[in-house]
């Protein structure tokens, strides 16, 4: 039982610091937690097994090695991936609107991945982790003033950007307007 205690202490100590230097490496939110979780796994592992002296440091170690397995691995991954959709339509759905929502998704990722870091990683924090203000505004050394105001120019440069992407679209075209 002590050692579940010490991992979940080393987890709770280098959590935050982990998720700031994996968000800038990695810009997908299912990858950042699916690599956080396999990097705490293998922590969990060894320190029930061998036990470590220095177990905070060992984590970024982790961390780097799973980070160069996932891009090293990545392009095989990509090349099997099929342009099947994850879920089946819903009756009256076309596969046509299909496609163009799922186009439109990657269209406001590129965006929000062309923002400043501390604007993406506020954004990405606040809307793919669900993080609330307070908490991202400790993590990234700001105010929780000074995130709000980076949530809203960026929701604000990303609708600018994007109706002015889609203004060439006939408005009758235009899904949900």
């Amino acid at each position: 039982m002590e050692q579940h205690e010490a991992f979940n202490r080393v987890y709770d100590a280098t959590r935050d610091a982990l998720l700031r230097w994996l968000i800038p490496r990695i810009r997908s939110s299912a990858d950042v937690e699916d690599l956080m979780q396999e990097i705490y796994r293998k922590l969990y592992r060894k320190m029930t097994r061998f036990g470590i002296r220095e177990p905070e440091k060992y984590v970024f170690g982790i961390a780097k090695k799973e980070l160069a397995k996932f891009y090293r691995h990545r392009a095989v991954v990509l090349s099997y991936e099929t342009a099947i959709p994850d879920q089946l339509p819903d009756e009256g759905e076309e596969p046509e609107d299909i496609v163009l929502d799922r186009e439109r998704e990657r269209e406001l990722w590129a965006l929000i991945k062309a923002e400043p870091l501390l604007s993406y990683q506020a954004f990405t924090l606040y809307y793919g982790f669900s993080v609330p203000t307070d908490e991202i505004a400790k993590q990234l050394n700001l105010s929780e003033d000074a995130v709000r105001k980076r949530l809203s120019r960026t929701r604000a440069r990303l609708r600018k950007l994007l109706s002015a992407q889609h203004k060439d679209v006939p408005a009758a075209e235009r899904k949900g307007e």
